[in-house]
């Protein structure tokens, strides 16, 4: 079989249940983050501060400080948590693949799409998480994938990527 069709079968066999912690940062992150999406006010992610590693936390923030009305230049014109522009209805945490240094990578399913239409297939975004001193799993990074199975994700695909390169070019307009 050629390795591009042999790819998905590899990460098939590999993709294992998440442990429970890690399972349920995810969780209450997308129940925060449905409970948030409906408030006209900018989102008050200092609430999830403890989720995050501290470079993600402190870029998501800046991030969420841009007002395209109040300051010329991009802002964050997307949810990080499902890739998209539209509403998220649900997550399921699919499964967990161990990285090199102890890091792990999550599998989740986002269901998210407009409102009164029909569901899309669910965006498939991993979720790379790192343990803290204090033995808490954090989220150090997102990778946005049309193909999970892609296992060269490039820089353009990771949401610290993004996040870096928004807020560098907004110091630069200033």
């Amino acid at each position: 079989m050629p390795l591009p069709q042999l790819i998905p079968l590899l990460v098939a066999v590999t993709i294992a249940r998440c442990p429970a912690p890690v399972k349920a940062q995810l969780d209450d992150l997308y129940r925060w983050q449905m409970s948030q999406q409906e408030l006209r006010s900018p989102r008050e992610i200092i609430s999830q501060k403890g989720r995050f590693t501290d470079g993600l936390y402190q870029k998501l923030r800046r991030a969420y400080a841009l007002d395209p009305a109040m300051t010329p230049g991009r802002f964050l014109d997307f949810d990080p948590f499902s890739g998209t522009q539209v509403n998220t209805y649900g997550a399921k945490v699919l499964g967990c693949t161990a990285l090199p240094g102890g890091g792990m990578e999550a599998l989740v399913a986002v269901q998210a799409h407009l409102r009164n239409r029909l569901s899309e297939a669910p965006q498939k975004l991993r979720y790379q998480l790192v343990m803290d001193s204090a033995g808490t799993w954090k989220i150090a990074d997102i990778v946005y994938s049309d193909h999970v199975s892609d296992p060269r994700p490039t820089e353009s695909r990771r949401l610290t990527s993004f996040l870096a390169e928004l807020l560098d070019s907004n110091l630069r307009k200033k």
